[in-house]
């Protein structure tokens, strides 16, 4: 054999070791990460954003964490083995708005959302249709039901609460039955935001019925623009004409300066005529208004700082989000805890089905909402969904806390909502 040709041979048997080694040392191909994707459909703007965007806050920075920690981990139905799967977090701002909200959910579907978490009873219920004709979870936490809301089927959609006039049965019975105990059918009027999920607040039979069967007189319910400068319209109507001694406000952190400062301009005596707020109409932010001083309102979560195991996760997540302790209010645990449920469910459903079946179908993340079973949350709310069959909500009762030498101060135990028999009709 020629110089040549030993020359090539060898080079041909170099090349070929080469690519043996190559093919022995290359890495087996990794299996594809499992992966889900959950959308926020937030409310920082619009009428109801400086309430929206506490709550929200907490969401994302919720979400954001669990993100941080690898994913949501769960056990597997099949393998019994524990698996994470990581979650990728979008997020808009429906601005509480119908087509902005309706843009929000079409973008996040097209995103491949799994499963959606969002702000509003208005935006929500304009995208329940949707939600059902796609398949598509969604969860309005810090959101009211209502008949446009809960109507398509299959129900694809779910409210934090039940419908605004249950919600607010557990500030009536506290007005009734506690802080005006003691007067003869005591009157009460109602002021609320001017929107189309809430207005079956006044439908014939359930406010005015409900609270005359709890010994209490529905005096009147005054509508309020999202956008107000005087409310001293209606508190006069309420009030001087009406001789209303209890107030329900159901609306907006502005609305609640406005109907404060123009309670004590005409005159009149928060001590006298109690006004009770809603949720999203309360929070600390208030507290740096005098006029808030002696009133009232509603909360449905842990207050900050309260005693609590929950309160320790809600900490973690916000000094891990860079949070500031002035940051840490009460509507920021109300949206963690929203976020906390979401996350459950889709846990729950992981641990039902398995991970194939929760990336290829939003069935199994829509049982496990529907018929929500009772979650530990440390104290930060009662979770459960109680009647499946009738509203699918998964908040029960709240509690009432005034604003007291600069500070909110629990002044009740937690009171029941109560179900009104044709509320959802």
């Amino acid at each position: 054999m020629g110089k040549k040709s030993i020359v090539i041979l060898l080079v041909c048997l170099l090349i070929v070791s080469i690519s043996a080694g190559a093919c022995a040392k290359a890495p087996a191909p990794e299996a594809p990460e499992k992966s889900l994707t959950l959308g926020v459909s937030a409310t920082y703007t619009g009428g109801l954003g400086a309430t929206g965007s506490h709550v929200c806050d907490g969401k994302i920075d919720y979400l954001h964490w669990i993100a941080s920690q690898g994913g949501i981990e769960y056990k597997d139905p099949t393998s019994g083995q524990t698996e994470t799967v990581a979650i990728n977090v979008i997020w808009e701002d429906n601005q509480y708005d119908v087509a902005k909200a309706t843009s929000a959910y079409k973008r996040m579907r097209a995103a491949g959302a799994n499963a959606i978490l969002g702000f509003g009873s208005t935006p929500g219920e304009a995208c329940a249709a949707h939600a059902s004709r796609d398949k598509l979870p969604y969860l309005s936490w810090y959101a009211y039901a209502s008949p446009a809301g809960y109507a398509p089927k299959p129900q694809y959609y779910w409210t934090c609460l039940p419908m605004i006039a249950e919600s607010s049965t557990s500030m009536a019975k506290w007005l009734v039955k506690e802080k005006l105990q003691g007067i003869q059918t005591p009157k009460i009027g109602y002021m609320a935001l001017d929107v189309p999920s809430w207005r079956p607040l006044a439908k014939p039979g359930l406010m005015d019925s409900y609270i005359e069967n709890i010994g209490g007189e529905l005096v009147g319910i005054e509508w309020m623009p999202p956008l107000v400068t005087d409310l001293s319209v209606s508190i006069t109507r309420l009030v001087t004409e009406k001789k209303a001694q209890g107030i329900v406000l159901i609306g907006t952190l502005d609305q609640a300066i406005v109907a404060a400062k123009d309670m004590r301009r005409i005159g009149i005596d928060p001590n006298e005529v109690t006004l009770v707020c809603n949720p999203s109409a309360w929070d600390e932010s208030l507290l740096q208004f005098g006029e808030i001083e002696g009133l009232y309102g509603e909360v449905i979560c842990a207050l900050p700082g309260e005693d609590v195991p929950g309160m320790e996760l809600v900490n973690q997540v916000a000094e891990w989000a860079g949070r500031s302790p002035e940051e840490l209010l009460v509507n920021y645990i109300a949206g963690l805890l929203g976020a906390q449920v979401f996350a459950e469910g889709v846990k729950r459903a992981l641990e039902n089905e398995g991970y194939e079946s929760v990336a290829s179908s939003g069935e199994p993340i829509r049982h496990v909402l529907a018929n929500f079973k009772r979650m530990d949350t440390g104290g930060l709310g009662e979770i459960e969904v109680r009647y499946p069959d009738v509203e699918p909500f998964f908040l029960s009762g709240s509690r009432i806390i005034q604003a007291k030498g600069g500070k909110f101060v629990l002044v009740s135990d937690t009171f029941e909502l109560d179900l009104i028999k044709g509320a959802l009709e």
